[in-house]
């Protein structure tokens, strides 16, 4: 055996055996040195055993990469099980099947659960459809006082466009809508009988129960609605033909599809009111048809959107509190599969004091801790772009910026109130004489035609102009007070300037005069047209020189107004970064400050652990991911809203949106899950494909062990490492059982604690005066009708939740260092140690194989190299399935309590009559004086036996891995060993054939496929090194 001290840790030895993988077919060892654990990639017969280019595949970190490393692995795999198909049964053969097997087991791509809740109304499914890429796919919510059904969204493998959109719409089952009848006509009687008939939609608690109904049967008249009977509802066939019944609904475009899902899930009228049914009693079944929404259990969506590309599956969930008990269920489910959670919320909540705190109510930080899920929790500050500059700069710290934006506004307004009436007036006069130019080109070319005539030898007189009768032209200037002016232009701050009646004037007065009947002159011709050209010449000039003015003071204009957009956006995008930081700041405060009140209130409630580690609130604050997002923006910006609908303003690119940012994030984190799945399914390839090479490569000339070495070192050693392993597992589970004994200890303490704290708590239920926040007696007897949970529209009521609150109080902190500290702080001294044993195995058996063959020596080297990332793998496992038992078992005392309760809520559901309400709570109040501490008890035993199970099943589970790994390293050392190796039928012989041919071509594919990406992928490990 090799000292401890001289044995590396089994983390450094992958590193570094993961390190040299990745150095590519340039890079060589020497055949003797057996640090480098590998030799070059050269086509020597030994590569092959090796197979390099996977073992480089398995170690790439990028998911796409490795995603078709995987797609390829799994083709060799369906022709590995084609060809073993065809050999006849032996153990060798039977133990490849089984190794195959369980290899296939690994193919499937995990599915991480990314659950995303909030307050309704604060943007959620605006988000999700930006997440998605759509302007609008995600279902709306139903009608008022009533949540959303379960949405789960995913990736949508299929190829054909007609199918680019697809979703599997779950009705519940007929017992669960039976069920759900019964509750809510019972509520619906129950109302009637305390008030008038006409009157029973009033209670808002009722008006979810009629809508429900009423949304399902539109044509039920009122009278019968009170008087309905369950079963003869249950038998409608419109009705029962959906009844546990999947549909699908497929399309090729986001808004057709929408349409279509809408009408299984969406409400189509926002309330119903039982004072609008028509006269008799009927409704118009075109205008009310059935709805189905309250007969939908889940909603799955595939699509092909960039953020599901990695495997995330995002789950809009409503919450736990939806009054259809079938979908509370699922949402329940859901809850507890969730490997993350985004809580979304108006960033105007953010600002708010404790809004980390107020979003999440005390349950679900209690499940949350119970869970490990606080490390996952994700927080959204949603409609970023909703925001008031100005209260927002003042609240913000950023008034000079406010300050030198409202200083430019007054300049401008300044200006305006300075320069507005005279630059309008010289657009004005600009106008005028466009006008009066043209009507002088006009007369101009009248003379210019009598002039021609003159020079034929005409005879020419003024009557020959055409009197022309000018329109009356309204003019923007004041005729009166006007200055006289020999010339058109007047300078001057305000002037006023000659209107078009005063140019026209001016024209007559200095045109030359002759008599209508004295033929003209040639001289008087030209003095005419002189006289006309020069007053166009002037009034140009003087419309340039107006032109030139005006386009300069719209230019200032201009400039002002470019320069107060300019800073309005600035200011608008410094409001909002520095409001999103401000925002996740608070986030990230109260968001661990409730976290610390909680672990202290458990803390003085429980027994405090010694071995505890105190959690660093710190590290928990700045390692929380916040981010303030804007979908509306990155939907604008990115061409996805409406014709009609404005892009906010305050972003300059999608990046400010923090939508990409989000997107980056949910891709990593189910990347990361996926990437582990992919790793792992191409290190089991490669340690079955080196299995089966040794099994098919028989060369009798290139021994691996003398008979001595046979008999001693390979037997002798592996079940050395058998008892060590064996030794390991044992103590582990010691460990194990010791710390469920000290947490079945804490948690009988916990249960005996709270017994008597019962009563108490029930006697907060009912109402003993107005507003002391009790429950009515038809509130109080509908939670018992409902076995002690009702959902209304605006609260949740849960007594079996309140009767279980105080044990998991008390409880919490051993639980919480129990699965999250203890458990895994053994597993992983556990896996270190497993590790040590199978690197000295490793050690001992290359010092035999100094002096053999190369080829058996790279292959042991490659097979131990392997079998360590095995082990890896195998801890990772046992770990997932023990947080999965955990969140199990911790659910179970509610639904254990409630079971305890059935036969109290039954009997005070059916009290009636006067004092009724007294009678349910001195029920209530004697159950719990007599019998609180067996509920108690019977609460913790389904907790008690799930852990039980899973330390057996620990136990039997990790042996039977390792027994699996150390029978294949046996038999795979046997097979180093010509001599020892069963003789093969001539069948197997030809597949043992098929099967090397295969074998020698599997590398080659990997290196064409690597290849590529075989210089990015040393890049990537020269740099973690």
């Amino acid at each position: 055996m090799s000292k401890p001290e001289d044995t590396r840790s089994m983390a450094g030895e992958i590193s570094r055996q993961s390190s040299a993988a990745f150095q590519g077919p340039s890079i060589k060892a020497e055949p003797d040195d057996p640090g480098e654990g590998h030799a070059a990639i050269t086509g020597r017969s030994h590569d092959h055993a090796d197979f390099p280019y996977l073992r480089q595949a398995a170690e790439v970190e990028s998911v796409e990469a490795l995603d078709r490393f995987k797609a390829m692995g799994i083709d060799i795999v369906g022709q590995l099980v084609e060809r073993l198909s065809r050999a006849e049964g032996s153990r060798d053969v039977n133990r490849h099947r089984k190794a195959i097997q369980n290899l296939k087991k690994l193919a499937k791509n995990p599915k991480p659960v990314l659950g995303i809740v909030g307050p309704t109304g604060h943007g959620k499914s605006s988000l999700i459809n930006a997440l998605l890429g759509e302007t609008r796919l995600v279902p709306t919510n139903c009608v008022k006082a009533c949540t959303a059904v379960v949405t789960e969204i995913s990736w949508n493998n299929s190829n054909n466009p007609e199918r680019c959109y697809r979703a599997e719409v779950e009705f519940i089952s007929a017992d669960e809508w039976l069920d759900e009848l019964k509750n809510l006509l019972q509520d619906i009687k129950a109302a009637s009988d305390e008030v008038a008939e006409d009157r029973i939609d009033e209670d808002p608690d009722v008006e979810v129960a009629l809508a429900k109904v009423k949304a399902v049967y539109p044509n039920i008249t009122k009278d019968k609605l009170v008087q309905a009977d369950p079963e003869t509802l249950l038998s409608d066939e419109a009705v029962r033909e959906h009844l546990g019944d999947t549909w699908e609904v497929v399309g090729s475009k986001p808004t057709s599809f929408y349409r279509d899902v809408a009408k299984y899930i969406s409400s189509l009228q926002k309330g119903v009111n039982l004072e609008k049914l028509e006269e008799g009693g009927n409704m118009n079944e075109e205008q009310h048809p059935m709805q189905l929404w309250p007969l939908v259990k889940v909603v799955r969506i595939y699509i092909k959107a960039d953020v599901l590309s990695t495997g995330a599956v995002i789950v809009d969930l409503p919450g736990v509190e939806d009054s259809n008990a079938a979908r509370a269920a699922i949402a329940a489910m859901y809850m507890e599969k969730c490997s993350a959670i985004w809580i979304v919320a108006g960033i105007t909540r953010a600002i708010d004091n404790k809004a980390a705190q107020q979003l999440l109510s005390r349950s679900f930080k209690q499940q949350l801790n119970y869970d490990g899920n606080y490390s996952r929790v994700t927080f959204i500050c949603s409609r970023t772009d909703e925001i008031d500059m100005g209260e927002a700069a003042e609240f913000l710290g950023l008034d000079q910026e406010l300050g030198a934006l409202r200083r430019k506004e007054s300049a401008l307004d300044d200006w305006e109130e300075e320069n507005k009436e005279r630059v309008e007036n010289d657009q004005a006069r600009e106008k005028s004489l466009e006008s009066y130019i043209k009507e002088l080109e006009q007369i101009e070319q009248q003379w210019s035609k009598l002039e021609t005539r003159w020079r034929k030898g005409e005879t020419v007189t003024t009557s020959l102009i055409p009197s022309k009768k000018r329109k009356a032209t309204t003019s923007a200037f004041t005729a009166s007070k006007r200055p006289k002016t020999s010339g058109l232009l007047v300078e001057g701050p305000n002037v006023e300037y000659a209107s078009a009646t005063d140019l026209w004037d001016c024209l007559k007065n200095d045109m030359p005069k002759f008599p209508e009947d004295i033929p003209l002159t040639e001289e008087q011709i030209r003095s005419v047209l002189d006289c006309l050209r020069r007053k166009r010449n002037t009034a140009s000039d003087e419309k340039i020189s107006l032109k030139e003015k005006t386009d300069a003071a719209i230019d200032a204009q201009d400039n002002l107004k470019w320069d107060i957009e300019d800073a309005h956006a600035s200011l608008l995008s410094s409001c909002i970064r520095k409001r999103n930081e401000y925002a996740r700041e608070a986030i990230r405060k109260d968001f661990t400050q409730g976290l610390r009140e909680l672990d202290n209130e458990n803390l003085q409630r429980g027994n405090p652990d010694p071995e505890e580690e105190p959690r660093d609130y710190s590290e928990i604050a700045r390692s929380l991911p916040v981010f303030c997002v804007s979908s509306r923006a990155y939907q604008g910006l990115c061409k996805q809203l409406g014709r009609s609908e404005r892009v906010p303003e305050g972003f300059d690119g999608i990046d400010d949106t923090q939508m990409p940012q989000l997107i980056a994030h949910a891709k990593d984190f189910a990347g990361a899950e996926r990437l582990q799945g992919s790793k792992s399914f191409l290190n089991g390839l490669l340690q079955v494909l080196q299995s089966l090479y040794l099994w098919c490569d028989v060369r009798d000339n290139e021994l691996a062990f003398s008979a001595e070495d046979r008999q001693h070192a390979l037997e002798s050693e592996l079940e050395s490492l058998e008892t060590n392993l064996r030794g390991a597992l044992d103590i582990f589970i010691q460990q194990f059982k010791d710390i469920m004994t000290d947490l079945f200890t804490a948690l009988d303490a916990s249960a005996a604690g709270a017994a008597p704290n019962s009563i108490e708590v029930a006697e907060g239920w009912a109402r003993r005066r107005r507003g002391d926040g009790g429950l009515t007696c038809a509130s109080y007897k509908a939670t018992c009708r409902r076995y002690g949970k009702y959902t209304r529209r605006s609260s949740t009521l849960d007594f079996n939740e309140d009767l279980v609150r105080p044990i998991k109080q008390r409880l919490a902190q051993t639980w919480i260092n129990a699965f999250q500290q203890k458990i895994p702080r053994a597993l992983k001294e556990f896996r270190d140690v497993a590790g040590k044993h199978l690197k000295d195995f490793q050690d001992i058996v290359e010092t035999r194989i100094q002096n053999s063959a190369q080829y058996n020596k790279h292959t042991i080297q490659s097979l131990l190299r392997t079998r360590i990332r095995t082990v890896r793998h195998i801890f990772d496992s046992f770990s997932e399935k023990i947080v999965a038992t955990q969140r199990k078992a911790h659910r179970k005392m509610k639904p254990a309590i409630m079971v305890q309760m059935e036969g109290t809520y039954s009997a005070c559901a059916k009290e009636i009559g006067k004092g009724c309400f007294i009678r349910m709570q001195e029920c209530m109040t004697e159950e719990l004086e007599n019998n609180s501490a067996s509920i108690f008890e019977a609460a913790t035993d389904p907790v008690k036996k799930d852990l039980t199970n899973i330390c057996e099943d620990l136990q039997t589970g990790i042996w039977a891995e390792f027994a699996d790994m150390l029978e294949g390293m046996g038999r795979d050392y046997t097979n180093l060993v010509p001599t020892s190796r069963q003789t093969s039928t001539k069948s197997n012989q030809k597949v043992r054939e098929e099967l090397l041919e295969l074998l020698h071509q599997v590398d080659e594919r990997f290196q064409r496929t690597s290849e590529p990406n075989l210089e990015s992928i040393t890049d990537e490990t020269e740099s973690s090194q």
